[in-house]
């Protein structure tokens, strides 16, 4: 592998994406919109492009070229059908059709998509078997539009794509779901819900970068998917009181369950009032930390050869570490 051209650079997962091939050796090219904060590629030597996926007619892409990881995506359960579907859906579509355009002799092209479109509130949830599903989501909806558009490139033209479904994905530079944890925590918000003992599908960043490369170098993969999240899987519990404990703050009120969708149906309410409103907790947030959720990565493992790194309390160690250096900064209010 000579060289990688990531979507999202500057994002979450696209920065520690470059981080992680950068430590390889392998020339990264980041796309980034024109706008975008590069902070979290301050240092890093990344050669990037700027561009906008809903203009690719202006996007330049390398000639080396070998493998694209598509990561730019917007990510949130309360996006509305029209923002998921211009930027997952269409962002894609225009995207490859840039690719096959250019000629680019591309050798794969990976797709990070969402565990969710397995489902939810199962364990070992996978093809076979599904969990609950989470089409209410437009996020969702459009994370499975697109899967199916580009398996049906593989079937038809031969794309080299492979999808990746990271289960909850976190780590440094999580400026939304970690840093608004970490506030709450700060602020005193009590955290657990209920007793707090249902597993869910963590994924740290690092775990999911590993996958990709290996997603991008092993042979004979094209138009398959893999789930990812660790081996050993914490239960939100577990989660929470780690990050409590690094914080020094210990949660003396615990949430009956009935009572945080209360809360969150009321706030609910509310937006509905008040459109502008942004409420914390929805009925799908409450109702993912109160129930048990696994996802099924055998066939990362046997095909992939993935060896989850499960070191928990490193990572959430990682995520604090971040953290506070964002605070003592000043990037976080």
């Amino acid at each position: 592998m000579n060289s990688v051209f990531i979507t999202g650079a500057n994002g979450f997962i696209g920065s520690n994406l470059c981080r992680h091939f950068l430590n390889r050796g392998v020339r990264v090219y980041g796309f980034v919109r024109e706008t975008s904060n590069l902070r979290f590629l301050e240092g890093l030597d990344v050669c990037l492009i700027r561009g906008d996926l809903r203009e690719t007619a202006k996007i330049r892409i390398p000639d080396d070229v070998s493998s694209v990881v598509h990561s730019a995506s917007v990510v949130s359960d309360e996006a509305g059908e029209k923002a998921c579907e211009m930027n997952i859906f269409h962002a894609t579509v225009n995207f490859v059709r840039k690719l096959q355009a250019t000629g680019v002799p591309l050798r794969r092209f990976v797709y990070l998509s969402t565990a969710l479109v397995l489902g939810y509130n199962g364990v070992g949830i996978s093809e076979e078997r599904p969990g609950e599903g989470a089409e209410f989501l437009p996020y969702t909806r459009q994370k499975k539009r697109t899967e199916r558009f580009l398996l049906s490139e593989h079937e038809e033209r031969g794309f080299p794509v492979v999808v990746l479904r990271p289960g909850d994905v976190y780590g440094p530079n999580d400026r939304t779901t970690c840093a608004q944890i970490l506030r709450g925590c700060e602020r005193g918000v009590p955290l657990i819900v209920g007793h707090g003992q249902w597993r869910f599908g963590y994924c740290y960043v690092e775990n999911l970068c590993r996958v990709v490369e290996l997603a991008i170098s092993t042979e004979g993969i094209e138009g398959r998917a893999y789930t990812i999240t660790n081996g050993e899987l914490p239960t939100w519990r577990d989660f929470f009181e780690a990050i409590q404990k690094r914080l020094g703050k210990r949660q003396r009120v615990y949430i009956p369950v009935w009572f945080a969708f209360a809360v969150a149906r009321m706030m609910e309410g509310f937006q509905r009032v008040f459109p502008g409103y942004q409420p914390p907790l929805n009925y799908y947030r409450i109702k993912r930390i109160t129930t048990e959720t696994t996802y099924d990565i055998s066939r990362t493992v046997a095909e992939l050869g993935f060896r989850p790194d499960d070191n928990f309390e490193a990572q959430i160690a990682q995520i604090m570490n971040w953290y506070l250096q964002e605070r003592k900064n000043g990037y976080l209010a």
